[in-house]
């Protein structure tokens, strides 16, 4: 994972934006069960929140990369929420932008993406907690989405000798019409022996009026 720079400036690109801003570690007032989107009440496992940016490495990384096949920025924004409630991301139809998880940062990528001159939204959440993440996928225009999700787990403890464990899932070319969101619901673990997966809400979508 690249630096990340600790900072408050946001810069809204067309459909995303970057935002980086450190937060307090939770208190144990908010290790507490939450209801995220409209999944039922779960309980929230007691980890810690990462520091710095050094927990990167002992406490894992979730890493969520969306796309569409449009020149320029992705047609699509998205906001995920964590196990606890807390948000990161831009709704490009509201203009709202999010950022309150501890360490992590998003960012429009138009770099070394091959004979196109698509670009791609990356997302990075730096010492995730365990648990289900929501991620809103809101459309600025009809068009078909990519999501791929890589994660990395916690590194082992030294009495399991377990080495982190990095594992991926993807949603391709997934239609989704203009002004409208949609909900994937992420499983992450920093449990080694654990992969991420991704599952699309089905039949649930919204359209604005």
């Amino acid at each position: 994972m690249r630096a990340i720079v600790l900072n408050s400036k946001v810069v809204k690109a067309l459909t995303f934006f970057v935002l980086i801003i450190p937060s307090p570690v939770l208190s144990d007032a908010n290790l507490v069960n939450v209801s995220v989107g409209n999944t039922s009440p779960r309980n929230v496992v007691e980890e810690l929140d990462p520091d710095d940016t050094g927990d990167c490495l002992s406490l894992g990384e979730l890493d969520i990369v969306f796309r569409t096949d449009n020149n320029g920025p992705p047609n699509v924004g998205v906001v995920l929420t964590d196990p606890r409630g807390r948000r990161i991301g831009f709704d490009p139809v509201i203009k709202h932008a999010w950022q309150a998880l501890p360490i992590a940062q998003g960012d429009i990528n138009c770099d070394d993406l091959g004979r196109t001159n698509s670009c791609q939204g990356i997302v990075q959440i730096c010492g995730p907690i365990s648990g289900t993440y929501r991620l809103e996928v809101i459309a600025l225009q009809t068009t078909a989405y990519s999501v791929s999700v890589f994660a990395r787990s916690r590194e082992g403890l030294a009495s399991h000798s377990l080495p982190s464990h990095r594992s991926k899932t993807d949603l391709n070319n997934v239609a989704i019409r203009k002004r409208s969101r949609e909900i994937v619901f992420l499983q992450y673990s920093r449990d080694p022996q654990a992969d991420v997966t991704a599952q699309l809400q089905p039949l649930y979508a919204q359209r604005f009026r």
